[in-house]
């Protein structure tokens, strides 16, 4: 995904600090929120706040390089297949996370 949009920043805020347990750290961080609000709020009347926060977009991959990878997916699969290449288990791959 190239852009982050203003909504789905906003979902995960949301997220987090609903999972937040100390009402002390809640109002600090609403006390925070409101300073930061008005310190913005001259600045958004100026300019328009844009909706999207551009991101670097990874390049995309050509279809040589697409087909190359399905290509040495499927060889290893086949191997997997005739019992002499071992895949890792979710778990592996998991805590390789």
């Amino acid at each position: 995904m190239a852009t982050l949009t203003l909504e789905s920043l906003q979902n995960e805020l949301i997220r987090d600090v609903l999972r937040v347990d100390n009402i002390d750290v809640l109002k600090k961080l609403r006390n925070l929120l409101r300073r930061e609000e008005r310190k913005t709020a001259g600045y958004a009347e100026q300019t328009s706040a844009p909706s999207t926060v551009a991101e670097e977009a990874e390049p995309y991959m050509t279809k040589e390089e697409i087909l190359a990878n399905f290509d040495q997916a499927c060889k290893e699969l086949k191997l997997n297949l005739e019992g002499k290449l071992e895949f890792k288990t979710l778990e592996e791959a998991l805590n390789e996370l």
